[in-house]
C-alpha cells in the first residue's frame, strides 16, 4: 500500500489514540456479538482506556498515516531480540485496502534487531486472526482461556485469547541484540555467584539476590535462552564471548545452589 508511514504519537494525540483504538474494538464485537454487553471493560469499552494508556507509556507508540491522515494506530515494545506488538488497528473505513498489513512490514523494516515478534488478540476477533495468520506469517501458539491463564493477566479480568509469534532469520542486527542479552545475563550469573559466597549463612538472601535469582531462572527457562544457546552452537557468536550463561551445568549448577542455600518459600496463604 503506497504513501503507509508510521509516525510516533505525538503527546496531544494521545487521547484521540485511544479512542479511536476503542471505536476499532467495538466495531469487531458488534460485528461478532451484536448489542450483547459481556464483553465491556472497567470504562465501559471493550478495552480500557487506562490499558492502552498502559501500552502506550510503556512501549513506542505510532500512528499510521494514510496520505498524511490518521487511520489507525501501533503500540510496540522490543528488549532484546524480541518484539511484541502490543496494537495494531486501523480505522474500519478503510479495512482490507492493505493499510494493516503495510504498517507491519514498516515495522518490520524498522526494527531489524527483533527476530521474534509475538502478540495476541481475542477469540472473537476473526478479522485480527486471518491478518496475523493469512497476510504476516504469524502462527497460532498458546490460547489463554479459563483453563490456561495468561500469567500476565489476573484469571477474571482476560478474554479468552491466542497468542502469537513470528520467527524471522537472524539478522546481523538480531544477533548483536543476542550478544548483548548473553552479556547481560552473564553478568547477572557472575553478580549472583560471587553474591551466593558472601551471604551463605544468612537466613535469607538480599533482596538484590533474589531479584538476580529471578531474571536467571526466567531465563534459563525461556525461548530466548534456547535461540542463544542454538546460536551459539551454530557458530553465529563470536569465539571470544563470554558464555558461561550458555553452559547448562554452569548456570543450573548455581541455581540449584541458591536452592539449597536459600530454599524457596511457598508464599500463598495456606
Amino acid at each position: 500500500m503506497k504513501d503507509v508511514t508510521l509516525v510516533p504519537l505525538a503527546p496531544s494525540d494521545r487521547e484521540q489514540f485511544i479512542k479511536d483504538n476503542q471505536d476499532t474494538f467495538r466495531f469487531g464485537a458488534l460485528e461478532e456479538f451484536g448489542l450483547r454487553d459481556d464483553h465491556i471493560d472497567e470504562d465501559g469499552e471493550i478495552i480500557s482506556g487506562s490499558i492502552i494508556g498502559q501500552s502506550i507509556d510503556e512501549g513506542a507508540a505510532y500512528r499510521i498515516l494514510q496520505h498524511g491522515k490518521p487511520v489507525g494506530g501501533v503500540v510496540i515494545r522490543t528488549q532484546f531480540d524480541r518484539g511484541e506488538l502490543e496494537l495494531l488497528f486501523t480505522d474500519p473505513s478503510v479495512h482490507s485496502s492493505g493499510i494493516g498489513y503495510a504498517a507491519w512490514c514498516a515495522i518490520e523494516e524498522m526494527y531489524p534487531q527483533v527476530a521474534v515478534w509475538e502478540t495476541s488478540t481475542p477469540y472473537f476477533e476473526k478479522r485480527n486472526i486471518h491478518f496475523y495468520v493469512n497476510r504476516c506469517g504469524f502462527r497460532i501458539v498458546e490460547f489463554f482461556n479459563e483453563h490456561h491463564c495468561d500469567p500476565q493477566e489476573q484469571e477474571d479480568a482476560q478474554f479468552d485469547m491466542f497468542r502469537f509469534e513470528k520467527q524471522l532469520p537472524a539478522s546481523p542486527e538480531a544477533v548483536r541484540e543476542q550478544i548483548r542479552r548473553v552479556t547481560y545475563f552473564e553478568d547477572i550469573m557472575q553478580q549472583a555467584a560471587q553474591m551466593l559466597e558472601t551471604e551463605k549463612g544468612a537466613d535469607a538472601p538480599s533482596p538484590a539476590l533474589t531479584e538476580l535469582r529471578r531474571q536467571l531462572t526466567e531465563y534459563y527457562g525461556s525461548d530466548a535462552w534456547d535461540r542463544d544457546y542454538a546460536a551459539d552452537e551454530t557458530g553465529l557468536l563470536p569465539e571470544n564471548l563470554h558464555r558461561g550463561v550458555l553452559s547448562e551445568d554452569g548456570l543450573w549448577n548455581l541455581l540449584e545452589a541458591l536452592d539449597e542455600t536459600f530454599p524457596q518459600r511457598d508464599t500463598a496463604e495456606s
